[in-house]
């Protein structure tokens, strides 16, 4: 039960992560990969974000 919960609030964080991060890199004219460096993103969840930009579109383009 306590590991399902922890899967659920890191699925959160992700989702969290990734607006701030798709926010940032529209407000800035920026990278996904600029925009973790600069909130400084764990290199664990920068695997994970990547992974979602890359599918939805290109990391290095907004």
């Amino acid at each position: 039960m306590e590991e399902r919960i922890n899967r659920e609030k890191d699925k959160e964080r992700i989702e969290i992560l990734f607006g701030v991060v798709e926010d940032l890199m529209e407000a800035m004219k920026i990278t996904a990969e600029q925009a973790m460096s600069l909130i400084k993103i764990s290199d664990e969840d920068k695997v994970v974000l990547s992974k979602r930009f890359s599918n939805g579109k290109e990391i290095g383009t907004k």
